[in-house]
């Protein structure tokens, strides 16, 4: 979780155990989208999807993200990371 300098909730960054060990096993090719301001936040959902040895589609971490700027997605990537 990133917090902002009034300890809110800005962004936040989420995988659990099962999507990191699938990132170990397919980690070969990793996709990244944001989808526009459709949660009742406004707060862009940013997905990180991978894709399985059955060329199905598998969620390997997923983030809500305050804004769409430099900072945010440093902190977003560096937290994937």
């Amino acid at each position: 979780m990133d917090l902002d300098d009034d300890e809110r909730l800005k962004n936040v960054f989420w995988a659990d155990p099962r999507s990191r060990v699938a990132y170990q096993y397919f980690g070969d090719v990793v996709t990244f989208d944001t989808t526009y301001l459709t949660n009742r936040y406004g707060m862009p959902f940013a997905p990180f999807v991978g894709v399985n040895h059955h060329g199905q589609s598998i969620l390997l971490g997923a983030g809500l993200i305050s804004s769409e700027d430099t900072e945010t997605f440093v902190w977003l990537f560096q937290t994937w990371l």
